[in-house]
């Protein structure tokens, strides 16, 4: 994976960090060819409460992904 640019993000409660985190965590991920590009990537937040918030939002997103429905 190549090297990307640090992404910080700083805004006050309710402005959306979490979703533009997991955003970018999984655009990092899913855009490599590597298979495990996902473990090459540094996500800190301030609290263990957040840091589980974003790992769960990141496996729902995948579920999702995963197993949406075809469109026809």
């Amino acid at each position: 994976m190549e090297n990307e640019p640090f992404l910080v993000l700083k805004s006050s409660a309710g402005s959306g960090k979490t979703y533009a985190l997991v955003r970018h965590f999984l655009f990092l991920s899913l855009k490599s060819e590597e298979a495990f590009a996902y473990s090459h990537i540094l996500a800190i937040t301030f609290t263990n409460a957040a840091a589980s918030e974003m790992k769960e939002r990141v496996m729902e997103r995948l579920h999702e992904f995963t197993f949406q429905k075809k469109k026809r």
